[in-house]
């Protein structure tokens, strides 16, 4: 897509989708710890607790769940494009912003893949890559959130009131 076909703001799916995966990223950090219990129980052989089988089990699908959205809006992205950057933005927060992105999909799709995989086949080493990821997505996420800001703020670029759902920006 050309620099003149950019879109003035997200698509509503895209914002839509981009709010949704932080609540489900939010829903994962809070039962994590229901799911290493319900994973240990079920690898032993033993009957895991109630709480922690609900909360396992919906950590799958939720993790399911964030794989499909960040697949469909990064579709929705390649599909319709994505707002300019703002021209009085320097390079290098430019480049910042792009790799922290391309960084955040590689652990968007990584760490449900992975967990899968894990859930699917047994595999506790699987596993231990999986539960590795959550600290590195935590730095990414953080670094995103205060990029964000920092636009919205110290650049004055209407990047962030781009993904607040309900408001369309023109160029």
């Amino acid at each position: 897509m050309s620099a003149t076909a950019r879109p003035a703001a997200w698509s509503r799916l895209n914002v839509f989708l981009h709010w949704t995966i932080v609540v489900l990223i939010v829903c994962q950090w809070i039962q994590g710890e229901f799911m290493a219990d319900f994973w240990d129980a079920t690898l032993e052989g033993e009957a895991p607790g109630r709480l922690a089988t609900l909360l396992g089990y919906s950590h799958i699908v939720i993790g399911t769940l964030v794989l499909i959205a960040a697949a469909i809006r990064l579709a929705d992205r390649f599909t319709h494009g994505r707002p300019p950057l703002d021209a009085d933005e320097p390079q290098w927060a430019a480049m910042l912003a792009r790799v922290t992105h391309v960084l955040l999909y590689a652990l968007l799709f990584a760490m449900p893949i992975l967990g899968l995989t894990a859930w699917f086949t047994g595999n506790d080493a699987i596993a231990g890559y999986h539960a590795f990821l959550w600290n590195p997505l935590l730095a990414v996420i953080a670094l995103h959130v205060l990029g964000a800001l920092t636009q919205h703020f110290w650049f004055r670029s209407p990047a962030l009131k781009r993904m607040i759902p309900g408001i369309r920006h023109s160029a």
